[in-house]
């Protein structure tokens, strides 16, 4: 495949997702109104003030209703909303909730997340286009912001939420740069010269205006990249009243009320040069741009409407009377094979027995040519869990109607009103109507969610299609596999239960299989955030086959008291009080035979009430069907917290098992590049690329500790907590790839974004860049070759002229570093000669990598360097500095322009260089403010005589007349 036939996929992928979110959110827009917002409330929060929390939100989403409406021109607006509070506020009014959960709603309302504080802040695992996760407020941030403080801290509360939003819903990012050294986006930059003069540094936003602003006290001038240093900050002036943009600096949200536009006819013209994430990730699209391919607007979808009543509906629900689920399940003749049906009634019973918490509603019904209800909606407690398990199916009978089982499952649902969560088991294609297809409107319609099981490589393929379509979840069970995988399934379901306080959550530590030996010893990691119900299972298919199970703690203390429930075949130690930190040994004999195992899980809660257990979340962002996976490659992803703060550091692997039942180990990592969209924020990512073969994928991360692994918590001296050792597993589900990459396919590298300007050297007219490896292809392996360019001109960079008018960095240009390309995720930096000149110029660096089929990336985020004067920020001048400083209080400011002003009588003087178009080192002005120089004369002499000294005789008549 050449490069130009591939490219077109890879900006197809921007926008891939589009389609996916659609089923991945219940939210819809109908006539300009979104409905079905789900506000939820976590139940760590307590209900001091509940009443008027909630009277907080509606306050807030109704005035981002109004800013939604101006901000997306007329098209869209806020029309209904569902609060969803926690099941233990049982003393404020609400409605029964049917299918609201705290896990899926748009907007989550918990305990504040140390690095943000009451910052609100949107969770994206994806890309340009790619819908969000959810928009995290802190109650605290709820209740006060209207306040003055709110304001000036965040910005208006309105438009903070529609920044949020936009992030959200439409796969847009921020239009600023950050503090920092390790920041790929600055917090100030040089625009083309058009735009300013004397080559002002300006603030990295996107404005419809001049930026009017002022230097922070204690910036100065970076000299080896000749930008201000990367931790100088900018106020803007009263004067400064931007119309937008909304993704911009939230000091612009008390005037901007529009996102920047593409067309050139545009008042809100985007700034493509900018180097925020925005340009980086969406490759310099602009906001609006993204928005208005979202599929809510594409196509004259919900055109500008005069809408005089945008004001949203709000509806308070609770968890009434428990979560409400019907095991559907196939008993077809095919579930004989590999004795799935045995499998399944053993596993069906343990999470009956062991899984389903009480105040839950089971019904269970069974599918053949027919469907029959076995149990109807029974409320799960002591006194009815053996009479359901009993109801659990061990016979098979004739052929498969699926659609027959889901119809039963509908019916016994919907005397409880809408919403309710269908497990779906079944092993063959269906033979008998209705069909799927033929029940799946009245499922989305009633709002039932279904987790699919399909059991063997044969299982009917819609299964996965009707989970994505109703926001479910899938698994897959191998044949030559074992029980683990369907007590997975199982207990992966329960994530549609209400959410309960974390201090309450089970979190798996450890979990194995084992058979064909005699006698295993294993351990399991206890860290200081689990201890409480520390419990030690092993399941098995015959209690003959478990000889002999005993656990030990760190300090030698032996645990031997087994309790056995051989209905449920399951056999398990319970340690008492809270369990000791460290290592915890455990030994188990098996008997000989080789058809039968031990499958080994062990699982704790938090140490205390007050501290959250580390949990990790193991997700398939793309979907559970990947229609074709050379267009679509699949991320995957594993969530690393405690509590809402980020688990930094952590060796996090994905377990891969392809149809072939080969197994792949995958390591994920937070380095902000390739499939990862932002750099050490917990959230480790990696593309999966051996989609070879047609079928069902099963994926499950796992979790270690490093020596370097930590909480991002603010604790400490080094504001963080060292996790000490631990580990984690957590089944990701099942992806069904029905088209795969074929020989003749490549995925390209992945697309740099983001490359940045370290160092400008003065001497060797030479420049160092710095950016993070892509791989051969996406983000996995080592890429083949770069092609590094420059140019004069901004548009030559870009994607359709990046092949034939900039101009390449060669092999000589290299001063230092390698143009070889290192392995994906190494940070790799160069030194490259530029052009000798003595005219100010601006150039424009980007790149791409190929890979050995010559397919090449997209090309990387564009940074630029500046060959001409530079202007010292006029507050504050350093300790070198020859002149003196600004007086801070003066009414000096910087526009976008390159025009300074003040109304105190200091002025701002040119810091010179060494040629008329570098910078002078901190050490060269440190020696002319040691030689006694006072005013601009004396420092004009001096420079001068330095220009003589050194021979740049040619130079000096330009530099004096532009003086």
């Amino acid at each position: 495949m050449t490069v130009c036939q591939h490219r077109p996929l890879i900006l197809l992928l921007i926008f891939s997702c589009l389609s996916l979110h659609a089923f991945g959110s219940r939210v819809n827009i109908t006539n300009n109104g979104y409905r079905d917002i789900v506000v939820a409330i976590s139940p760590d929060v307590k209900p001091d003030q509940a009443g008027d929390l909630l009277d907080k939100i509606k306050l807030l989403i109704t005035e981002a209703s109004a800013v939604l409406y101006g901000a997306t021109r007329n098209r869209s607006y806020i029309k209904s909303v569902n609060i969803l509070i926690p099941q233990t506020w049982e003393s404020v009014t609400a409605n029964a909730s049917t299918w609201e959960n705290l896990q899926d709603a748009e907007i989550q309302i918990d305990l504040p997340n140390w690095k943000y504080g009451d910052k609100p802040y949107t969770v994206q695992l994806g890309g340009c286009g790619d819908p969000g996760e959810f928009i995290h407020l802190t109650p605290n941030y709820i209740m006060n912001f209207d306040s003055e403080f709110s304001t000036f801290e965040f910005g208006p509360a309105g438009k903070v939420f529609v920044r949020e939003w936009a992030r959200l819903r439409y796969g847009v990012f921020e239009e600023h740069g950050h503090t920092g050294d390790d920041s790929a986006f600055p917090m100030f930059y040089r625009a083309a010269p058009a735009q300013q003069q004397m080559a002002s540094s300006v603030p990295n936003v996107c404005s419809d205006q001049p930026v009017d602003f002022t230097y922070d006290y204690g910036c100065h001038v970076d000299s080896k990249t000749g930008l201000y240093d990367t931790n100088c900050t900018y106020s803007f002036t009263d004067q400064f009243k931007p119309g937008s943009s909304i993704m911009s600096d939230h000091r612009m949200l008390s005037s901007a009320m529009h996102f920047c536009d593409d067309e050139e006819s545009s008042l809100h013209k985007h700034n493509r040069e900018a180097p925020n994430k925005q340009n980086a990730v969406c490759d310099m699209q602009s906001v609006w741009s993204v928005i208005s391919r979202h599929a809510d607007f594409v196509g004259n979808n919900n055109l500008p409407a005069n809408i005089a009543n945008v004001k949203p509906t709000f509806n308070v629900v609770r968890v009434l009377n428990g979560a409400r689920y019907v095991l559907v399940t196939d008993v077809s003749g095919s579930m004989d094979d590999h004795n799935r049906i045995g499998r399944l009634y053993d596993a069906a019973r343990r999470w009956i027995q062991y899984d389903i918490p009480d105040g839950t509603s089971l019904g269970i019904v069974k599918f053949h040519s027919d469907a029959t209800v076995l149990s109807s909606m029974t409320i799960v407690k002591n006194e009815t869990r053996q009479k359901l398990m009993d109801k659990v199916p061990n016979d098979t009978e004739d052929w498969t109607c699926i659609g027959c089982g889901l119809q039963k499952a509908i019916d016994i649902l919907k005397p409880g009103g809408n919403g309710g969560v269908i497990v779906l088991v079944t092993d063959g294609g269906q033979n008998v109507r209705p069909y799927i297809k033929d029940v799946t409107p009245q499922l989305t319609s009633a709002q039932i969610r279904v987790v699919s099981i399909a059991f063997g490589r044969y299982a009917e393929n819609e299964v996965e299609n009707l989970a994505t379509q109703t926001n479910g979840k899938s698994y897959f069970i191998n044949d030559k596999g074992s029980n683990d995988e369907l007590n997975d399934a199982f207990k992966g379901s329960l994530a549609f239960l209400p959410a309960v306080q974390s201090k309450n959550l089970n979190v798996q530590l450890f979990q194995k299989k084992y058979q064909n030996g005699n006698k295993f010893e294993d351990s399991a990691i206890v860290e200081f955030t689990v201890g409480r119900n520390l419990t030690f299972l092993a399941e098995y298919t015959d209690r003959n086959y478990l000889q002999n199970f005993t656990v030990k703690s760190k300090s030698g203390e032996v645990y031997n008291t087994v309790i056995y429930d051989n209905a449920a075949k399951l056999a398990y130690i319970e340690i008492p009080g809270i369990a000791e930190e460290g290592a915890w040994t455990f030994s188990l004999t098996v008997g000989s035979s080789t058809k039968d195992y031990v499958n080994v899980i062990v699982k704790s809660k938090s140490r205390s009430s007050s501290t959250p257990p580390i949990t990790v979340e193991c997700l398939v962002p793309s979907g559970t069907v990947v229609v074709d996976a050379g267009v679509t490659p699949v991320r995957l992803v594993a969530v690393v917290q405690q509590g809402r703060n980020r688990v930094i550091g952590a060796n996090v692997q994905a377990h891969v098992q392809k149809p072939d039942n080969t197994l792949q180990v995958i390591d994920l990592v937070d380095t902000g590049v390739g499939a990862d969209t932002t750099e050490s924020d917990g959230i480790y990512s990696r593309y999966y690329l051996d989609l070879s073969d047609a079928g069902r994928y099963t994926v499950v991360c796992v979790v270690n500790s490093t020596e370097s692994s930590y909480i991002d918590d603010g604790m400490g001296q080094l504001q963080q907590t060292s996790t000490g050792d631990f580990n984690r597993v957590e089944s990701g589900g099942t992806f069904r790839v029905e088209k795969p990459v074929t020989r003749s396919n490549s995925y390209p590298p992945n697309r740099v974004t983001d490359l940045k300007v370290v160092a400008m050297e003065v001497d060797s007219m030479s420049l160092t860049i710095e950016w993070t490896a892509p791989g051969q292809e996406l983000d996995s392996g080592t890429a083949t070759e770069y092609q590094i360019k420059y140019s004069e001109v901004f548009d030559n960079l870009l994607e359709n002229n990046f092949g034939s008018k900039p101009v390449k960095f060669e092999q000589k240009d290299v001063l230092s570093g390698s143009l070889q390309p290192l392995k994906s995720g190494s940070k790799q930096r160069v030194s490259l000669a530029l052009p000798d000149t003595i005219d100010p110029v601006t150039y424009y660096i980007a790149l791409r990598a190929t890979n050995k089929r010559n397919v090449a990336s997209n090309t990387s985020n564009v940074v630029s360097v500046q060959l001409a004067y530079i202007i010292q920020p006029p507050t504050q001048a350093s300790k070198a500095d020859p002149t003196p400083a600004m007086s801070s209080t003066s009414d000096t400011h910087v526009s976008s322009t390159g025009k300074s002003s003040s109304s105190s009588s200091s002025t701002a003087s040119i810091r010179g260089f060494t040629k008329p178009n570098t910078i002078l080192s901190p050490e060269f002005l440190s020696s002319a403010g040691s030689s006694g120089l006072k005013g601009s004369s004396d420092l004009l002499i001096f420079l001068l005589s330095a220009l003589l000294i050194s021979k740049v005789h040619s130079t000096v008549s330009s530099w004096i007349n532009r003086v």
